[in-house]
């Protein structure tokens, strides 16, 4: 008897260390895959495609961050990135340590409109600090928060609010 409870309290000791909240956990059913859809009445996939090769540049400006091929002819740009997001660490000397995610950027256009789609992937890239293949879900927001703000941007870019359309008038 003695020692089937030494079993048992092996096993609740085990269970209880190898247990991780739901929050820290890695995503597992999360949306991937964002898609952005603009209308922009008037331009043509060519002005709508000079715009986003534009913005790309300027957005990522560091070349390590990006890389990409473009067909202007098909109005297309396809690309690889990294996004940096913080891995929450509750503690109160180091809250956050960095990490990185790829992502595939994906963008189309055609007369009168575009479409991006952003899409993370699972993976370390190299460097990286923390070596997480997956954000977990108390993190994963950081990287939604940066896809809205990238899809903001090129439709600000899109209907002709970009840093060039601004320093271009003069």
């Amino acid at each position: 008897m003695g020692k089937f409870l030494g079993v048992v309290f092996a096993a609740c000791i085990l269970t209880a260390c190898g247990s991780v909240p739901i929050e820290q956990q890695p995503i597992t059913s999360e949306q991937r895959d964002f898609t952005y859809d603009f209308v922009v009445a008037g331009k043509s996939k060519d002005d709508l495609f000079v715009r986003a090769n534009d913005y790309l540049a300027v957005t990522y400006g560091n070349s390590k961050l990006i890389s990409r091929v473009e067909d202007p002819s098909r109005g297309t740009i396809i690309g690889k990135a990294i996004s940096n997001w913080g891995l929450t660490t509750d503690s109160f000397l180091i809250p956050q340590v960095p990490c990185y995610s790829n992502y595939d950027i994906y963008f189309v256009s055609k007369d009168g409109k575009a479409r991006l789609q952003l899409s993370l992937v699972e993976g370390t890239p190299l460097p990286s600090s923390c070596g997480w293949r997956l954000p977990p879900k108390r993190d994963y927001p950081q990287i939604v928060t940066q896809f809205n703000s990238i899809a903001k941007g090129l439709g600000d870019a899109l209907n002709g609010r970009s840093v060039i359309d601004k320093i271009s008038d003069f």
